[in-house]
């Protein structure tokens, strides 16, 4: 494997931070489109809350959107830097379901879906908890691809699951400072939190990206 050069890193942390703030928000719009979809075949309009089951399998339906389409530009973006597996994408994908599958039986037993917590005393910290455990089981999920390279791969477990949780924690922060009421504005709010989580995991990463002596 060629060294990893100071350039090579520098490139791959601008490209990381551009595609982040464009395929992750690009995904979040086609995520809405599956969570209406699953909402209105389980009979639902926008104006109800739905059951616990139908929010749960919105939810995952619109998590495997984003984790298909993070996972995509990330295994693309690495694949230059290192031989990462195409498995990277799947566990983006399984981040997301596995852990909308146990958030959406937690909530069930506590008789609340995920619409109606949105909304519960403008609390951000739970939505952003939930994806800040998306990003914990993808990180555990992609440790081993990167250990085998990397001595500092620990961190990137760290940098996922704040990375995630940070890009949601600014959304819902921004409905109570500015009680948003626009798709437009809530999509460019969005854009914002996955530059953040651009450049969180794109810095960490970078920051680890030292290949161990045997791979030299």
């Amino acid at each position: 494997m060629a060294i990893i050069t100071n350039k090579k890193k520098i490139l791959f942390l601008r490209n990381w931070v551009l595609l982040s703030l464009g395929v992750i928000t690009l995904s979040y719009i086609l995520s809405l489109l599956a969570v209406l979809l699953v909402h209105g075949a389980f009979g639902f309009n926008m104006t109800e809350w739905g059951t616990p089951l139908s929010q749960t399998l919105m939810q995952i339906a619109g998590g495997i959107v984003i984790g298909l389409g993070t996972g995509i530009y990330q295994k693309s973006l690495l694949g230059k830097m290192f031989n990462v597996k195409s498995s990277w994408i799947y566990t983006l994908i399984g981040g997301f379901v596995l852990t909308e599958l146990i958030s959406g039986t937690v909530l069930w037993q506590m008789g609340l879906n995920r619409a109606e917590l949105r909304f519960i005393e403008f609390n951000p910290l739970p939505e952003s908890l939930i994806f800040a455990g998306i990003g914990l089981l993808t990180g555990l999920f992609q440790w081993p691809l990167l250990r085998k390279y990397f001595d500092r791969s620990g961190y990137w477990i760290v940098a996922s699951a704040l990375g995630w949780g940070f890009c949601i924690l600014i959304n819902v922060l921004s409905v109570i400072a500015f009680n948003r009421n626009s798709l437009i504005a809530e999509i460019l709010v969005f854009a914002s939190g996955a530059l953040l989580y651009g450049a969180l995991t794109g810095a960490t990463l970078i920051w680890i990206m030292k290949l161990k002596d045997y791979q030299k």
